[in-house]
């Protein structure tokens, strides 16, 4: 699809202002977040630039003010040799003394991409990460509240914004944190969403509780009388952006559905997310704020610790042995390719033995597809065969002199 298309049909897909958090634009969101255009949003990549341009039509459609330079609501930051974007709003409130104070509601936009160590992808090199929740359902969580509030203004001035290169250690929320563009001491809380689409028995950990002396007496009650089965930690960090703010002396709430055999896997996809689900985070996530939203301050306690739910680690190295395994799975096709030749890949030799071989490749062949993609180069090559497991079946096509040949290979 045409990328001005795609930004402007993202930009239009949603009725005038929503009274209520709601399924179809949560799936809209997502959507759109884990399309293979994006090519999982790596930060300082195509993908993720993407990402942010759509945020920042979404603050732009919901009426925002924008922080950046000439309006902009992205704002760039260096990241080695790419410029990675934030995308910060802001929408005032209506009590003429509370609003000089601002909640802020953010979660990162950025994934894991093309399979890049540098990101943290757990897949193999070349796959796409789409991670849907981690964090689109977090950055869709944003823009969904954006959009109530834009409807339902509260007393505070509230700041929406999504980060980027939070995969590469929380670049981009430590950048906004530090870079003084944003009121920090005129933040009254920050709210993280990070990984909130996969709520399973409806358990939920919310972290962060004392991070201000109050924060127990005020939410206390909200929690008791929430139907969820929280889990509730009074430490400030978490390996998300949440402890930028933490650190900045600002109160941070952290709202987390655990960790998950997809987790920064190719496999986290749209369809694996518990829509319903997020819609209740979120509902959580607004009681919590217009509870908090009649306080006149909060005072900051540097209570820091990682906060995270009891089993977190022992789902990791539950995920960590199951990528092992999968590692050992990676199927080959058993050929060296390089020149390129009309709209394929010259076939320079076929290994004895291998699934190529068997499948009756021969030198000189002109690779054109496998599975229907195109292997116009060999970034091309390496993206059809990168998820490719042994035992898995392949379809070949390629050119032998002036014939197409199909053939059928199973990966060793």
């Amino acid at each position: 699809m045409i990328l001005s298309t795609i930004l402007l049909s993202a930009a239009a897909f949603q009725e005038p202002l929503q009274a209520e958090v709601r399924v179809a634009d949560l799936k809209a969101h997502i959507g759109f977040f884990t399309s293979e255009e994006l090519e999982g949003r790596e930060a300082g990549k195509r993908g993720a630039h993407l990402a942010a341009s759509y945020i920042e039509n979404q603050f732009r459609r919901l009426g925002l003010k924008p922080l950046g330079e000439e309006g902009s609501y992205r704002l760039p930051f260096a990241l080695r040799k790419d410029t990675a974007y934030n995308v910060v709003g802001i929408l005032p409130g209506t009590d003429p003394e509370l609003s000089k104070k601002f909640i802020a509601v953010g979660g990162h936009h950025d994934h894991a991409g093309l399979g890049s160590g540098m990101s943290g992808a757990m897949g193999f090199p070349y796959e796409i990460h789409n991670g849907a929740d981690d964090n689109a359902s977090g950055a869709s969580g944003v823009l969904e509240l954006a959009e109530y509030y834009a409807a339902h203004p509260s007393k505070h001035s509230m700041i929406f914004m999504t980060f980027s290169a939070e995969e590469r250690g929380l670049l981009g929320s430590k950048h906004l944190v530090q870079s003084g563009i944003l009121p920090n001491d005129d933040i009254l809380f920050m709210v993280n969403l990070d990984m909130i689409g996969r709520l399973t028995e409806d358990k939920l950990f919310v972290g962060g509780l004392g991070t201000a002396e109050e924060l127990h007496d005020y939410l206390d009650p909200v929690f008791e009388a929430c139907k969820l089965d929280l889990e509730l930690d009074d430490r400030g960090e978490a390996p998300s952006d949440n402890t930028s703010f933490f650190h900045g002396g600002i109160p941070a709430l952290f709202f987390f559905t655990n960790i998950h055999e997809d987790y920064h896997m190719p496999s986290d996809d749209a369809e694996r997310i518990n829509y319903v689900g997020e819609v209740k985070v979120l509902n959580l996530v607004q009681r919590v704020i217009a509870k908090l939203d009649g306080a006149p301050s909060l005072t900051f306690r540097n209570h820091g610790g990682m906060g995270m739910p009891e089993d977190f680690m022992a789902r990791m190295n539950t995920h960590y042995r199951s990528i092992a395994k999968r590692k050992s799975m990676k199927g080959k096709l058993g050929v060296r390719a390089g020149d390129v030749v009309g709209n394929g890949l010259l076939v320079d030799s076929v290994r004895d033995g291998s699934a190529a071989a068997e499948a009756g490749m021969k030198d000189g062949d002109v690779l054109l597809a496998i599975n229907d993609r195109n292997t116009i180069d060999m970034m091309a090559l390496r993206r059809a065969l990168a998820s490719g497991l042994k035992g898995d079946e392949i379809n070949i096509k390629v050119l032998r002199g002036e014939t197409t040949v199909r053939l059928t290979a199973v990966l060793k």
